[in-house]
Order: C-alpha cells, then sequence, then structure tokens
C-alpha cells in the first residue's frame, strides 16, 4: 500500500486499516463509501483531539486559577500583613501631634480658667447698707435703696401775747418719710436711678431719671432735683435738722420732669436745665421752669474747707398770669396751721436768686444762705401796684463732740455723708452733733404777708451709717407786715430715720 490511513474509532473500539492505492481505482460505490468513512473518521479525530485539548487546557486554565488564587491569597495575607504592620515613624509622628494638641489646649484652659469660673457668678453682692448686685467687669450695677422715718411732733400755738391756743395744740406722730426704689449704673457711661414715695396711702413718683456721663459733663433726663440751693439738694440723711430753712419751704420748689447738664471739676460745678411740671401732679398747668447753680468748693492744705454757691430759677404757666400765695409750718410738718404765708397775688413769673457759704474745720462747720425772688404782678392784679419781693435766708453752726466731720463734695457742691468711724455696737457709740440754726424769712409786702424767725437748737446722733435719731427745738415768732407780733410758735420735733 502506497498510502495507508490508521484511524480509531472510540464508539466501536476497532481499527480499520485502509490501503489506498493510487493506481487502484475503486467503484463509485466503493469510494463513497470510502469517502463517507473518511469524513467519519475525520469528525472521529477532531473529537478526539479536541476532547484531549480541552482537557489540557482545561487542565492549564485550572492550574493558572490555582495559581492565581493562590497568589491572590499570599498578596492578601501579604497585603494584610503590610497593613497590619505598624509603621514606627508615622505613629511617632501621630503621638507628638497628638501631644503638641494637647499642650495647646492646656494653654487655653489654664488662660481662660479665670473666666470659665466667673462665668459661673457675674455679679458681686455687698451691701451699702442695702444689697448692691455688680458686675465683675464693672460695667453694671444694681442696688435696692429706701427710707423710711418717724417724726413726734408736740406743737404748741400762742398769739402774740404770749397765750396759748389750745385748739390748735398738736401733738402727735407722723410717717414723715416711705420710700422706695433702685439706682445702678450700665454700659459704665449710663446711671438711671427710680424712687417711690408712699404719702396719705397713696403712691407719687419721686424720681425717674437717667443719666449719661461722659469725662467731666452729665446729661440727665427724666424726674429730677431741679438746682435750687444748697439746703434743698442736701437729703435728710445729711442735714443737721429735720426740715430745711423756712423760706425756701414756704416757696415750693420740688423735683419735675427736665433735661439737665452738669460740668465739674476737683473742686467746682456748674448745672443747668429746662423742666417742666412735677410727674405726680395730677393737674398739670404747663408749669415751665429754668435752674441753674454754681459752686467752687476747694479744701486748703491746713485742713478748712469752704464752699461758695449761687442758684437761681425763672418759672411761670405758659406765660398765663395765675394766682400766687407762698405759706409754711414753722419747723415740723404736723398740723393745718400755716402762720407764715404772703400776700395772694395774679402774677406773671417768679425770679429766684440765692447765694452760698459753708466753711469746715476738722469737727466744726458753719453754713449759711440767703435767697430772694421777684413775682412780677399781671395786668389783671388789683390789689398792689408794685411788684413783691421777698427774702429769707439762715446761719447754722455745728459740731461734733465725738470727733465727726462733714465736708462739701467740691464735685457736685452737695454735702458729704457724716462718716460713722465707730458704730454702736462695734466697740463705739456712733456720730453725735450739736447745731444751732437762725432762720428767717420775710414775705410780706406793703400790708400783706407775714415774716418769721427762729431760733432752732438740733441734737443728731448718727448709730451708724444707716440709722439716725435726731431731736429738735423750735421757737418761731411770726409778726405781719406792721411788725406786730401775731403769733408764737414753740416746736419739739424728733425723728427716727433708717435709711438703706
Amino acid at each position: 500500500m502506497d498510502n495507508y490511513l490508521l484511524l480509531k474509532d472510540d464508539s466501536v473500539e476497532s481499527r480499520y486499516l485502509i490501503a489506498i492505492n493510487s493506481n487502484y481505482s475503486l467503484t463509485k460505490p466503493v469510494q463513497s463509501l470510502i469517502l463517507s468513512k473518511r469524513y467519519v473518521i475525520t469528525w472521529v479525530f477532531y473529537m478526539t483531539f479536541s476532547r484531549y485539548l480541552i482537557g489540557a487546557g482545561s487542565a492549564v486554565i485550572a492550574s493558572i486559577i490555582c495559581c492565581g488564587y493562590s497568589n491572590a491569597q499570599q498578596s492578601e495575607e501579604l497585603s494584610k500583613q503590610e497593613f497590619e504592620k505598624p509603621d514606627v515613624q508615622e505613629l511617632q509622628q501621630q503621638i507628638d501631634d497628638l501631644k503638641s494638641q494637647v499642650d495647646e489646649l492646656s494653654d487655653i484652659a489654664e488662660n481662660n480658667e479665670p473666666e470659665v469660673l466667673n462665668s459661673q457668678n457675674d455679679f458681686e453682692l455687698t451691701w451699702e447698707p442695702g444689697p448692691v448686685f455688680t458686675s465683675k467687669d464693672g460695667k453694671f450695677s444694681f442696688e435696692i435703696n429706701g427710707r423710711v422715718s418717724y417724726d413726734y411732733a408736740n406743737i404748741t400755738y400762742k398769739d402774740g401775747n404770749g397765750n396759748v391756743r389750745p385748739d390748735d395744740k398738736v401733738n402727735g406722730t407722723d410717717l414723715r418719710h416711705l420710700e422706695f426704689g433702685f439706682q445702678g449704673s450700665m454700659f459704665e457711661d449710663f446711671s438711671y436711678r427710680v424712687v417711690t414715695k408712699f404719702t396719705d396711702n397713696q403712691a407719687q413718683l419721686k424720681m425717674a431719671y437717667l443719666d449719661y456721663e461722659t469725662g467731666n459733663t452729665k446729661f440727665t433726663f427724666g424726674q429730677t432735683r431741679t438746682f435750687t440751693t444748697l439746703d434743698k439738694m442736701t437729703p435728710p440723711t445729711m442735714m443737721a435738722f429735720t426740715e430745711r430753712f423756712a423760706f425756701i419751704n414756704a416757696v415750693g420748689v420740688y423735683r419735675r420732669i427736665g433735661i439737665a447738664a452738669a460740668q465739674h471739676g476737683e473742686d467746682w460745678s456748674v448745672s443747668g436745665g429746662y423742666f417742666f411740671e412735677n410727674a405726680s401732679d395730677a393737674d398739670p398747668d404747663d408749669n415751665n421752669m429754668i435752674s441753674g447753680r454754681a459752686n467752687y468748693s476747694p479744701r486748703l492744705e491746713n485742713g478748712v474747707g469752704l464752699h461758695f454757691g449761687a442758684s437761681a430759677f425763672y418759672r411761670n404757666r405758659n406765660s398765663n398770669p395765675y394766682d400766687l400765695e407762698y405759706s409754711t409750718r414753722p419747723l415740723s410738718k404736723q398740723g393745718d396751721i400755716k402762720p407764715l404765708f404772703s400776700g395772694d397775688f395774679n402774677v406773671d413769673n417768679e425770679q429766684f436768686v440765692a447765694g452760698e457759704f459753708v466753711a469746715t474745720y476738722k469737727s466744726f462747720g458753719l453754713q449759711a444762705e440767703y435767697a430772694t425772688i421777684k413775682t412780677p404782678l399781671s395786668d389783671m392784679e388789683l390789689q398792689t401796684m408794685t411788684t413783691p419781693s421777698y427774702s429769707g435766708g439762715y446761719v447754722e453752726v455745728g459740731f461734733f463732740p465725738t470727733g465727726g466731720e462733714q465736708m462739701i463734695d467740691g464735685q457736685d457742691g452737695r454735702l458729704d455723708s457724716v462718716e460713722v468711724r465707730s458704730p454702736l455696737g462695734q466697740g463705739g457709740i456712733g456720730e453725735i452733733r450739736l447745731a444751732g440754726r437762725y432762720d428767717v424769712a420775710d414775705l410780706t409786702h406793703e400790708i400783706f404777708g407775714r415774716k418769721q424767725t427762729s431760733y432752732i437748737l438740733a441734737a443728731d446722733w448718727y448709730l451708724n451709717s444707716a440709722i439716725k435719731i435726731t431731736a429738735n427745738y423750735a421757737h418761731s415768732i411770726i409778726k405781719d407786715a406792721m411788725n406786730v407780733r401775731t403769733d408764737v410758735v414753740d416746736t419739739i420735733n424728733t425723728r427716727f430715720l433708717f435709711n438703706f
């Protein structure tokens, strides 16, 4: 056989050997059989080879996959080991960074520790003698204060011949002061005060104002004092006597709603303002007032304190004429009798001027004031044709046998509080002051009015900075315009005052 083909039939498990001679010719049926058989053998060979090829490929692929999986596991383990393996330098850097942050936080905590502690208690409480709340930075304060005083008065009226008038006798007690309020400061430059007083079972607004201070200048708005005489601007706690001098009481100068400004130096001050009616007036009548005051109060090197002052005001009722009469009681506010009075005239306005003088040296003090007021008549007045002019004043001396002192504050021209160096119950008896005053008031005009001369003695006992007991005796002589004595009044007035 020139050529042969060896085929293997896996399906029948037999072998066929076919020899094909190129020179040998076969019949077509045989050829067709052989050709068909060739296709079969070829298909069988292909399938057999493919099976082995697929098997080998599968083995290779499996080997590759297994190797890849093994490598992946090794890589994952290596990566995990690399991840879990600490970087010493990086960790050290992190530790250093954390330490630095902790140090910074510690410094901040140390620097802010006072503020954190203070934030739990932003205000300090003191007693002066009332409660005073003050912020840590000093920008805000709030103080509750008040005043309570009781008077006992025994007043005997006599006629001009010295005969007692028993029907006019006064013997009793009176709630002279009942006042409560608060005051304070805010934002350093602003201050405020509100005071309510209770009189005859009725509440009245005494003061309610706001101050703004910049440098040595102060601006005030609200119900406040007008700038009239030293005695009028001195509160009862600082006065030697239970009442102010008769002339200023008769003229009647009260607190009003207004706008004011004041400027001061070390030992001087100037103040002035424009004022309207009193806030508690139930029947406003456009009672307008311009008021001003100036003082110079030096304190010498030898311990002598001096005070020179002047005040003035002008008031009217919206330029309309009005009836005006001045009157007052002698010393005490009790009783209905006012033996000192002026004539009742129809006027256009009132013009007031006053002068002040004070001299102090250690425990001694001398104080004096003199004032005049003119009341120009309106065209409607028929009783008189001349302008009435009234005057009055006082001179007083005082002495502290216990060694106490009372000076003048030159920055506002007012008396300082009496400093009680040895309060009662704390090793001392407090401070005692003895004083005397000569007081005159002349409200006569032509044949109208009365004039009064009073001799007053006073003894003050300051138990401490809050409590004061005062006893006054006054002998007053009242005469008419013809200088005829009409009344003699003897007054005993005592006061227990508690101030906070």
